[in-house]
């Protein structure tokens, strides 16, 4: 998907180069899940 409003961790930890091995550990998943329920959110407002 190509927009600027959702980003995949890959994309967000490309843009954050300082996020570490162990800090990529604790937030990889949690990230993920939240990007994808602000992005379900946005899409119910907006239907």
């Amino acid at each position: 998907m190509n927009t600027k409003y959702y980003k995949t961790w890959d994309e967000y930890k490309a843009e954050h180069p300082e996020i570490d091995e162990k800090q990529e550990k604790a937030m990889a998943r949690k990230m993920q899940s939240y990007e994808e329920m602000m992005f379900s959110f946005i899409m119910f407002l907006l239907m």
